[in-house]
């Protein structure tokens, strides 16, 4: 566990005073302290500092409040499901307008970062510095605020582009910008920071940015818009600054102990009791083992995995419906909580409700199955205070990311690409999983689609990016999800709701999302209260 000494720039909370104390004021009002800012501040290197340290507190980047936006929006996707989940309910992804959990608190975060980034730019030139050092200050800042940008982009579409500190009477006239105004800026701003900012950082660092993390959310960007060409040349940019690799590892990277791994490009660095995770340990923990069991895998998630020889469940020889666990990649064992089969704290995870009273029997929108990926066996402190850090970015994500950009741009897919990106991925030791030598572009676009869904498998908005970007949000959305199997005897069982036919015969029904989802929700909306505070924000079509 972390101690004090080894705080780095996040942790440190007792300098998160100056620009992280926004109140609740409406967005972008958010005036500086006129006597602190203007009397007695800007007039020396620690100042800057501190101003930058307030940027990063608070931010999407530096956040560690507790928050149901990852619990929520995990719900939007194929993958997961809420434990409490129902048709409707915004705990499902069903986000409105006037919800305050999700739609308005990205929002006000967004813009009070937005602002603190603004007001940092337009006076750092005020202090008296080392002009190198300035200028990677102000990278950081700027990526900082970008970031902001891409994750409203993806969320809400066109916002408002703001990039100098504003009166309460600008700020409450806005209109929205263009998706493309905001995607071209965002591009912009991203790729000067790169400029400014290190290949890698000290120890004492760790948790500000570095080189790899603007380009990798510009390549996000690139690709969700279909530019290829440029997508596959920033990917390459990044692959050249060998700064990052590929971990042997796989679990322990997403636990404390993998947290200086160089597969990690962005992460928010924790600090257990101090600054600490306040979901890893508790919300996706199961209830069996003490936690909350908030998200829950769904069966179409677990069946993505595939077997140890290569081949999909549906194919594979080496598949037992009886025993559906056995040789399976193992990225499952890994990233989740399997019913009768995963020993944790030397118990077997019991989720038949026949078995236990915990899960499906006491948990509508249970699916049997739990999320283990971020949870750590030997964990032994405040469940809700842990120094797992929040990984946002890894080198994972780039190799994937550059194959697919690759093969949309219509290159020449060789073996060596292929052992290159997606082999490194699914070969680290702790995986070892046989090797892609399909070049075809059509069938190897499937390949990759499964990989990517079962690498990053509850990280953040990656699965939700995906299923837009590929045009299936629809498709996989709009439909009927299961758990576990409960039951050989469908036709009887009628202790809990069961599917009667076709592949999920026997298994649990979590929830019906057919004939409820549109495209509209492909998008969430804008918040009723900015547009009440502000006509002139024009609301997403849907809500």
């Amino acid at each position: 566990m972390k101690t004090y000494r080894k705080l780095s720039l996040i942790g440190v909370l007792s300098i998160l005073i100056l620009l992280g104390q926004t109140g609740c004021q409406d967005w972008l009002d958010e005036q500086p302290l006129v006597q602190l800012s203007e009397g007695s501040f800007w007039n020396s290197e620690s100042d800057g500092l501190l101003a930058l340290t307030g940027i990063y507190n608070g931010s999407n980047v530096g956040i560690n409040a507790y928050t149901n936006e990852l619990l929520i929006l995990s719900s939007a996707t194929d993958d997961s499901s809420y434990k409490f989940g129902a048709v409707g309910n915004i705990y499902s992804g069903y986000l409105r307008a006037a919800d305050t959990q999700v739609v308005l608190a990205i929002w006000q975060r967004a813009y009070r970062t937005i602002f603190k980034v603004n007001y940092f730019l337009e006076n750092i030139d005020r202090v008296e510095m080392d002009s190198g050092l300035k200028a990677q200050w102000i990278a950081e800042a700027k990526f900082l605020r970008a970031y902001e940008y891409f994750y409203m982009s993806i969320l809400y579409g066109g916002v408002p582009l703001i990039t100098s500190v504003l009166t309460i009477e600008e700020a409450n006239s806005q209109t929205r910008n263009s998706l493309s105004e905001i995607v071209e800026y965002s591009i912009q701003e991203l790729t000067a920071a790169a400029q400014d900012l290190p290949a890698t950082r000290p120890a004492s660092e760790r948790g500000r940015i570095v080189k790899a993390a603007p380009l990798a959310i510009k390549g996000r960007l690139l690709m969700i818009h279909n530019r290829w060409s440029e997508a596959v040349s920033t990917y390459e940019e990044i692959i050249g600054l060998d700064a990052h690799q590929i971990d042997p590892r796989y679990k322990a990277i997403f636990e404390e102990e993998g947290e200086t791994s160089s597969e990690i490009i962005l992460a928010t660095n924790m600090i257990a009791g101090l600054y600490g995770n306040t979901h890893n340990q508790r919300n996706h923990h199961p209830e069996f083992y003490g936690g909350y069991s908030e998200v829950n895998p769904f069966q179409g998630m677990v069946d993505a995995f595939l077997m140890t020889d290569g081949l999909p469940i549906e194919e594979s020889p080496l598949y037992d419906p009886q025993n559906p666990f056995d040789n399976r990649d193992p990225r499952l064992y890994a990233s989740v909580f399997l019913p009768e089969y995963t020993e944790f704290r030397g118990r077997l995870f019991l989720a038949h409700p026949d078995r236990t009273g915990d899960n499906i029997a006491a948990l509508p929108g249970a699916t049997g199955y739990g999320w283990k990926k971020y949870v750590t066996e030997d964990f032994a402190g405040d469940f809700g205070s842990s120094g797992d850090d929040n990984i946002l970015v890894r080198y994972a994500e780039v190799l994937l990311s550059y194959l697919e950009s690759k093969i949309e741009n219509g290159d020449n897919i060789t073996q060596e690409l292929l052992d290159q990106t997606i082999n490194q991925v699914r070969g680290r030791q702790e995986v070892g999983m046989p090797p892609v030598t399909e070049t075809d572009p059509a069938q190897l676009t499937e390949i990759l689609r499964r990989e990517r869904r079962v690498e990053f498998c509850i990280e953040r908005i990656i699965r939700y990016m995906d299923i837009r970007r590929w045009g299936i949000f629809m498709e996989v959305m709009n439909r009927q999800f299961y758990g576990m199997k409960l039951t050989d005897d469908a036709d009887n069982y009628s202790d809990y709701t069961v599917e009667t036919t076709g592949r999920f015969r026997g298994h649990y029904k979590v929830i019906n999302k057919t004939g409820s989802v549109t495209e509209d929700m492909a998008l969430i909306p804008i918040p009723l209260s900015e547009i009440d505070l502000n006509p002139s924000l024009e609301q997403n079509p849907g809500y």
